[in-house]
């Protein structure tokens, strides 16, 4: 009993050595040694985005947007000013969609016709801030609203929500106005469910969620608070086989929804804010932390590009 506690004890430290990834069951995502500073001296990085080559991330107070080429340098302005965005990613057609601060709307933006407004009110009021954004396959923006960007301007819709819209229809559905600060959100590998951040209170939610935007059966998946270490919860992806990864207290978590606990982690050398999948196959992750972005190699897959 003595040696196999003492191999699991080594083990442990073993892991968190390695890059700092504590995994359980033996289920090892982080490739050891791997974590890499990709860019770095900005402002506040955050909305990283993968469009199939590039990672499209954004400086908040800079109000810059950049693209990052892998091993061609640093990266290069994309466009400003950017109504101070923030979460960004693809439509079905590849078109980067944001989620601004300043404005207070969802955007579309393209090289050949700029900017242009998606969706910026809920029942005729005026949106907070719009933080993340995701896009179904059948092309549902889904999107999250805290305050944040507000500034001096007193909020019109008086909540903080999760949203989804129908860009074809015009309708818009209010998914839930009771999470303190929602952030980053991502959906399952079968779409059937949502996942949210909320930043106030350290917790991962999941809903299920119907073709036509409404949700149901909300449900807490994680409660990750610790005050001890830096960072939030805040942006959310999810890989191939369903692990919902998020920012945590000290860096990334990797939560299993179905039994409901973290998995794993990753500590990042500054206060990470979000996250996304890269590379060629998918299994690199972006990790966008306070001025820099970093790089980790790992043992998974990510679905699809940024827009799942």
């Amino acid at each position: 009993m003595m040696g196999k506690a003492w191999r699991a004890i080594a083990g442990l430290a073993a892991a968190l050595i390695a890059g700092g990834a504590l995994a359980q069951d033996g289920d090892a995502i982080f490739v050891p040694d791997s974590l890499e500073l990709a860019a770095t001296g900005y402002t506040f990085t955050e909305g990283p985005a993968w469009d199939g080559s590039r990672l499209i991330f954004s400086d908040i107070p800079g109000d810059t947007v950049y693209v990052y080429s892998p091993g061609e340098g640093a990266p290069q302005v994309l466009y400003s000013p950017s109504a101070n965005a923030n979460g960004h990613t693809f439509d079905r057609e590849g078109r980067l969609l944001n989620a601004e601060h300043g404005s207070g709307e969802i955007s579309r933006w393209t090289q050949e016709g700029g900017r242009k407004t998606i969706v910026a009110a809920y029942q005729g009021k005026r949106l907070n801030s719009p933080n993340d954004v995701v896009v179904r396959s059948d092309g549902l923006i889904l999107f999250t609203d805290p305050p944040y960007g507000l500034g001096q301007r007193a909020s019109e819709v008086g909540f903080s929500g999760v949203f989804a819209f129908d860009e074809t229809t015009g309708k818009i559905v209010l998914i839930d106005d009771a999470l303190s600060r929602p952030n980053g959100l991502a959906l399952s590998p079968d779409e059937k469910v949502l996942y949210v951040g909320d930043t106030a209170t350290q917790t991962l939610w999941a809903y299920d969620l119907a073709a036509d935007g409404t949700a149901s059966g909300k449900r807490l998946v994680v409660d990750v608070t610790d005050e001890s270490k830096p960072g939030r919860v805040d942006g959310v992806r999810v890989d191939t086989e369903g692990r919902v990864y998020f920012t945590c207290p000290g860096g990334i978590c990797v939560a299993d929804p179905v039994r409901g606990e973290v998995i794993e982690r990753l500590a990042t050398p500054k206060r990470a804010t979000n996250l996304a999948w890269g590379g060629a196959d998918l299994s690199e992750l972006y990790i966008t932390a306070l001025t820099d972005v970093y790089r980790v190699k790992t043992l998974a897959k990510g679905i699809g590009s940024s827009s799942r």
